[in-house]
């Protein structure tokens, strides 16, 4: 069974270069591995013959591992694994350019491939150094993840080889391709400097550590008798269960490594879990029954009047304001699949103008942020006269009294917690767009009832109907 989904599959096939992709084997040869040592060996005859093509690396009884390295005249080209890949691609951008993917409706399917963004650097828009960036960091984590899967596999059980794994590589026999835009990196050498970090993260402690894992709060209580406030509150953020250490890393700009260690501790006695994650989803939808989709309004349409664009699909418009493009990336998931619309802000200086441009029926703001904290914008938000009365949800890991206090006194509508609980978001939304829908319905007057008994309360009932989607 292929380990990709078919969106997934469609996802990793446009971030390989064309000129790779379009190449058709001619010869395909199966090799065993039996050791790390061995792999090293194959790479550096790749690199000396001037190998033009892939390799194919496969886990026995392990079917959701599997990787892929692409080779143009023995250097390294390109590298794609079936663990990740989008949030992959999502690190690359955000750490090497995160211009790409600051827009304010980004999603998987508004990002740069491989081969635009080579076009860019053409047409400089973009600098040579930050694709070859790209491609480097990008190489790199999959040759340490197969280094890490590779000896786990023969050492896992005091040294006992355990299984081995199944190379396959395939060869073209075709001419090399002729295309200026691919990055070359030396195999060799790269493959060295995989080593070096796993030898590093061995001295480390972190052999049965994949920074792939998502660290996870398991005992809070007794986390925060052992560590410091700022320590806990820290940990709290960063330990929701739905960031890797990889996300964390790019998230934080700290090196890997340094960002683990001090967590360690905690993982060791048990007050930190290691979790397993989800890739992010491509197209940021699911599919729906009928008996799952929200209700829409019988109400008739002039088909004359232009629609608003606002209420064209199915949810209300929710805003979220955050500077973190991974939680918004996150929320903008939870809102989508509950089947909400939903806007991400992540330029805090940018959010009134788009605001007042979309002018959402739901607010989520972000407490801490550069330049603009969230009691700033709130603030900002109620002296305008269309938002005033928008919904406000302010979200910060400062949980406390005088923060939910001082948000109080800046307007906001309610205050959630982080690290975000999906449950717990859609719940209070529900809560504050109904609030909302009901305190801006006019109370009619006794001679619209006269002429009308029905009219309002038939008019609220399809108002609600359309605006709140079923609960998952």
């Amino acid at each position: 069974m292929n380990p990709f989904t078919l969106t997934v599959e469609a996802f990793v096939t446009m971030l390989i270069p064309s000129s790779i992709s379009s190449l058709k084997p001619l010869m395909t040869t199966n090799y065993e591995v039996v050791s790390i040592a061995e792999l090293s060996e194959q790479i550096q005859a790749y690199s000396q013959e001037r190998f033009t093509g892939w390799l194919d690396l496969k886990l026995e009884n392990i079917q959701d591992q599997q990787w892929r390295l692409y080779f143009c005249l023995g250097s390294l080209i390109w590298g794609t694994s079936t663990v990740h890949p989008i949030r992959r691609w999502y690190r690359q951008l955000s750490r090497h350019c995160p211009r790409v993917v600051a827009g304010k409706e980004s999603t998987p399917r508004h990002w740069p491939d491989y081969d635009v963004l080579a076009d860019w650097v053409k047409q400089g828009k973009f600098q040579p150094e930050q694709l070859q960036a790209v491609v480097e960091d990008q190489i790199m984590e999959i040759l340490f993840d197969i280094i890490q899967w590779g000896e786990q596999l023969r050492y896992r059980s005091g040294g006992e080889r355990l299984s081995g794994g199944e190379l396959l590589y395939r060869r073209c026999l075709g001419e090399n391709p002729k295309d200026s835009k691919i990055v070359m990196i030396p195999a060799v050498q790269a493959w060295r400097y995989a080593l070096k970090l796993w030898e590093a993260w061995q001295r480390a402690g972190l052999e049965d550590v994949s920074p792939n894992l998502a660290p996870v709060l398991l005992k809070p209580e007794k986390l925060r008798e052992q560590t410091s406030l700022i320590v806990y509150r820290n940990l709290s953020t960063l330990a929701d269960g739905n960031q890797t250490f990889r996300d964390l890393s790019v998230k934080m700009n700290r090196n890997l490594l340094a960002l683990i260690q001090p967590i360690l501790p905690c993982v060791r006695q048990g007050l930190i879990g290691l979790r397993k994650v989800e890739d992010f989803s491509y197209s940021l939808k699911r599919t729906t029954s009928t008996t799952d989709k929200p209700r829409e309004s019988t109400t008739a349409v002039n088909p004359e009047q232009p629609v608003n664009p606002k209420h064209q699909a199915s949810g209300p418009l929710v805003a979220c304001i955050d500077d973190s493009r991974i939680d918004s990336l996150a929320m903008h998931k939870i809102l989508t699949e509950a089947g909400y619309r939903c806007i991400n802000i992540y330029d805090p200086v940018q959010a009134l103008p788009i605001l007042l441009e979309k002018k959402p029926d739901l607010i989520f703001l972000d407490l801490v942020m550069p330049v603009a904290n969230g009691y700033e914008i709130c603030s900002q938000i109620r002296r305008i006269s269309v938002l005033k009365d928008t919904p406000v949800i302010i979200l910060t890991s400062n949980d406390g009294i005088v923060d939910r206090v001082r948000a109080k006194m800046v307007g906001s509508s309610g205050f959630l917690a982080k690290p975000i609980n999906a449950e717990k978001m859609l719940n209070m939304l529900r809560v504050h767009l109904q609030k909302s829908i009901q305190s801006s319905t006019p109370i009619p007057s006794m001679k619209d009832k006269s002429e009308d008994p029905l009219s309002t309360q038939s008019h609220q009932s399809q108002l609600i109907d359309k605006s709140f989607p079923q609960p998952l």
